[in-house]
């Protein structure tokens, strides 16, 4: 009898011991035996090993196990394996793996390509799928109209449960599903049935008395945050998807939403720190690409900060202890905004901040850290004092902390709400402005304040 695989602690370490005897049977050429092993893989375990493996070992491998790939594994590797696999494998081969997957599934492959590979492949398919593959890429990015799911089930409302459970049989679907869209005579949803509801009654029980009326809708221009925040919000497990005219044309999923919440939450932590893609498996020139436009804004920043200090040269040359000192006002106040900031980006993704809050969170924000920024002023100027042993000194520092502080907490909320309604991602552009503010408040603030007491 087949005993399941219990979830363990180790299972990472088996998964990294699996791999490195993969690599080891294959750099002494033993390749059936690797390609047996690759073969047992689950899909997105085989896009992975993929993913760490290069150019040189995709050509070795990949023609050997070409007629074992399952078509998931595709929509599993990064975009840069995608690729290199594509190339190995050919356009042929590529596009019957494609073929295989969903609709949805099988653009979020494609558009991933160069356009020139992702024209050859699409020139593959049928006429249908091309028309609903083209069709996808009309949407914009990140709306519903990319990851809609044609396949999907629906009942009339005026069946009953036995007509709607023959109907599951007659039509075979291909993937599983949770729950079914009721709709009326004009394909219109009007509910929706867990399949669970469905096998607690009857069949002779009618569909429209069991079935959930209170339901949201979406269409294909709806954004991917609004949909996402409205499945966390209401614990769906599926949304229709209509037409300008209220008729049903696919549906999403909770299975497809999962997937699509994981890669949100990825790319606002990305885009916190300037990143807009994932590239741990791009080559060196990609990455150093991607990541210069943001180092390149925060050199400007920091020339405008530079700016700043060379104002007080006269002051600096006074006392040297003050350029010691100075960077941690600047440090300390770029920290406690970078939390407000992290909180604010996130209740703005949740939309939990709006017209009537945004004031009582700026204001909170502010709060929390002018008292934390009294707290560590405190700190600050008694062990100032405690070193340098120089009253004044110390009241510029725990004054130029705490002032600092404030700074931080009121622009780490104002900056990504303001760029919300800019329609400028707060994730991505929020760090640069709030590091340059919170470096030039810091340091103009203690500089000013030690031309006043010190000159």
């Amino acid at each position: 009898m087949y005993a399941p695989e219990k979830i363990s602690a180790d299972n990472y370490e088996a998964f990294i011991e699996t791999f490195e005897h993969i690599i080891d049977l294959i750099n002494h050429d033993r390749l059936e035996q690797a390609i047996a092993i690759l073969t047992t893989l689950h899909y997105s375990e085989l896009a992975d090993f993929l993913d760490n493996a290069n150019d040189k070992l995709h050509k070795k491998i990949l023609p050997l196990l070409s007629d074992k790939i399952k078509p998931e594994t595709m929509l599993w590797l990064s975009d840069n394996a995608k690729h290199s696999v594509i190339e190995v494998l050919g356009i042929e081969k590529s596009c019957a793996l494609l073929d295989q997957l969903a609709i949805e599934d099988a653009i979020e492959v494609i558009e991933t390509i160069d356009d020139e590979v992702k024209q050859l492949i699409v020139a593959n398919f049928n006429n249908d799928k091309q028309q609903q593959i083209i069709e996808g890429f009309t949407y914009p990015e990140d709306t519903v109209g990319r990851i809609v799911e044609r396949n999907f089930i629906s009942f009339q409302e005026y069946w009953t449960v036995g007509q709607a459970i023959d109907f599951i049989r007659q039509t075979h679907p291909q993937r599983d599903f949770h729950a079914a869209i009721v709709v009326d005579n004009r394909y219109r949803p009007v509910g929706n049935i867990l399949l669970s509801t469905l096998l607690k009654y009857y069949r002779r029980t009618m569909i429209r008395e069991i079935m959930n009326s209170e339901f949201k809708v979406a269409n294909t221009l709806t954004p991917l945050t609004d949909i996402a925040f409205i499945f966390k919000k209401y614990a769906l497990t599926i949304v229709p998807v209509v037409s300008k005219s209220g008729k049903l044309i696919g549906s999403v999923s909770v299975n497809n939403m999962i997937y699509i919440v994981d890669q949100q939450t990825e790319k606002e932590i990305m885009q916190l720190g300037g990143i807009h893609t994932r590239d741990t498996f791009l080559t060196i020139f990609h990455t150093a690409r991607h990541r210069f436009p943001w180092l390149f804004i925060n050199l400007i920043t920091a020339f405008v900060t530079s700016l700043i200090i060379g104002q007080f040269s006269a002051t600096l040359k006074q006392l040297i202890t003050l350029a010691v000192i100075m960077p941690i006002v600047a440090s300390m106040g770029g920290n406690a905004g970078t939390q407000a900031m992290t909180v604010t980006v996130r209740a703005l993704a949740n939309k939990d901040i709006n017209h009537t809050n945004i004031i009582k969170v700026i204001l909170k924000e502010t709060m929390v850290c002018g008292l934390n920024g009294f707290l560590f002023a405190c700190i600050s100027a008694s062990a100032s004092l405690a070193i340098f042993t120089d009253l004044y000194l110390s009241i510029i520092f725990g004054s130029a902390i705490f002032i600092n502080f404030i700074i931080a907490g009121l622009f780490g909320a104002m900056v990504p709400i303001a760029l919300e309604k800019l329609d400028i991602d707060p994730a991505t552009a929020s760090g640069v402005f709030l590091t340059t503010i919170t470096d030039a408040s810091g340091f103009f603030t203690f500089l000013t304040l030690a031309y006043i007491l010190l000159a």
